[in-house]
């Protein structure tokens, strides 16, 4: 199984949906988009997306979507799990 197999395999997993291969194109493409951008550039971008989430999801969607964040926690290596725990004390911080 190849790093893509895995990686669709893993978000699978996490939204309970089947991936289809167009939105594993536009996660690759999302991913190099924000590959040469600084943490702090990112975490502003993520702010300024909270909020328009916030303004245009129902509490229990976006509840959902803060549940899904936690669950893939076990993907990822210790440095990139104080960088979630940092987005999501944020994020959560902000309801």
């Amino acid at each position: 199984m190849d790093n893509n197999d895995e990686l669709k395999k893993s978000l699978e997993e996490i939204g309970n949906t089947e991936v289809t291969d167009e939105q594993m194109e536009n996660i690759k493409k999302v991913a190099e988009d924000y590959s040469s951008k600084s943490d702090d550039e990112i975490f502003f971008e993520i702010i300024k997306l909270n909020e328009k989430m916030e303004d245009s999801m129902e509490p229990e969607e976006y509840e959902d979507l803060l549940e899904r964040l936690e669950k893939i926690r076990p993907l990822l290596n210790e440095e990139q799990r104080e960088r979630l725990d940092k987005l999501l004390n944020v994020l959560k911080g902000d309801r």
